[in-house]
């Protein structure tokens, strides 16, 4: 098994992306991502959870709503966004259905969420009271179930959140809990738990419960089905702990998938600018590609699998080769794409290609305004195989992610 034997990328025309759209360029699948939606909402219908659960993807792991259309149109998917500015920009793309987790916001913006009648999750108590203050039509909290300094309301203020609550003769809508980025499943299992005790302690008459996200992508894995979250068995286990623990049938479970669903719909190509080079230091393979494009990968120490590609877009797959670093195109000490070294092939040179795997996650959305390195284009590969560019490189004097309003053919 190589790199891209087990990817929907080895099918595609990289040769002509190269050609007529350049490097460095991010790559999404529109199939894989409906093939991820589709196995996730699968996974709770097969334990008859398909009429209680919601999914909401979070818009700010990838940020293009070109790539995420198909949500429009699947049953049971929304989009979760944080910004007026996310929510101003997927409106002008044609979705409809939100949910709003803001983190700390002030009370202007509370009231324009409000405006939206989106389900919003409030994240302090002070919040909640401005919300009732102004008769909000929906109150939606999130909990902080780790005790954190994260945004949301703590256990220890729970009995103010519900003598709030009833002060003003309002129920909670929908409460929001993080299980926890990383997490194993029997932690997370745990977590729905320990929801639903305070959902019977202190909001008994809510309508939905937000599990939010926190579901695991292996990124070391090759084969697809050992990269992704175990939706069969968690769900088996919510659905098992929500009937021993008497919760009402009409309860909603919403979820906030990312990496899960958008990290293998994407994938970077760039270009290697020469053969390795090998110095009493280390040995590189430097690329056209730069850690502004992806920072995750260093910020998180996150490895991605890779693949070299010779002049033809040809796999090159050889075991004698090189411990590299993979490094990027700026004079930055530490512009390297990925940490640690990387196995390079012989036959590497400056007529190769480089892939990186699992970029559809916080890569592109991430790029910094640094060093006045330009941000990647983006290619969408449609399910019937053709191929629109929907985000323009951006030139020398332009550092911004270039957005198109309406997708380019990208043609031979």
């Amino acid at each position: 098994m190589t790199a891209l034997s087990e990817s929907w990328l080895s099918g595609i025309d990289l040769r002509l992306i190269a050609d007529q759209v350049g490097t460095p360029t991010f790559v999404y699948s529109e199939a894989q991502l409906r093939k991820n939606l589709n196995r996730v909402r699968k996974a709770a219908v097969d334990v008859g959870l398909g009429d209680r659960v919601e999914f909401y993807i979070p818009f700010f792991p990838n940020s293009n709503p070109h790539h995420l259309a198909p949500i429009k149109d699947m049953d049971g998917f929304g989009v979760l966004v944080q910004l007026p500015s996310e929510y101003r920009i997927l409106r002008a793309h044609g979705f409809d259905k939100f949910i709003v987790s803001p983190g700390h916001v002030s009370d202007e913006e509370i009231s324009f969420w409000d405006s939206t009648r989106c389900p919003t999750f409030l994240a302090s108590l002070d919040e909640v009271a401005h919300s009732l203050a102004t008769r909000a039509p929906s109150i939606s909290v999130r909990v902080d179930s780790l005790d954190s300094g994260k945004p949301g309301v703590k256990y220890g203020e729970l009995p103010q959140l519900t003598a709030l609550l009833q002060q003003h003769g309002r129920d909670l809508d929908c409460v929001e809990v993080y299980c926890g980025s990383g997490n194993s499943l029997d932690d997370m299992v745990r977590t729905v738990e320990e929801m639903f005790e305070v959902f019977q302690k202190h909001f008994p008459t809510a309508r939905g419960i937000n599990f939010a996200g926190g579901h695991g992508f292996d990124y070391d894995a090759h084969a697809e089905a050992d990269k992704h979250f175990d939706w069969p068995q968690y769900f088996r286990r919510l659905a098992e702990a929500a009937e021993r623990m008497n919760i009402p049938q009409d309860v909603k479970f919403l979820f906030e998938p990312a990496r899960d669903v958008l990290a293998d719909t994407g994938a970077l190509l760039m270009s290697v600018e020469r053969s390795v080079i090998t110095t009493p230091v280390s040995s590189i393979v430097v690329t056209d590609g730069s850690r502004m494009l992806m920072p995750s990968a260093q910020l998180r120490n996150r490895g991605h699998n890779t693949a070299f590609l010779d002049r033809n877009m040809r796999e090159i797959v050889e075991e004698r080769g090189i411990s590299a670093a993979v490094r990027g195109r700026t004079i930055l000490r530490n512009d390297y794409l990925l940490p640690g070294d990387i196995h390079v092939p012989e036959g590497v040179d400056a007529t190769s290609f480089m892939v990186v795997l699992d970029t559809g996650a916080y890569c592109a959305t991430q790029h910094m305004e640094f060093l006045n390195v330009p941000p990647a284009a983006e290619i969408l590969v449609n399910s019937d195989g053709t191929m629109d560019l929907i985000t323009a490189a951006g030139d020398e004097l332009d550092k911004w992610r270039n957005l198109l309003t309406e997708k380019q053919p990208v043609k031979s």
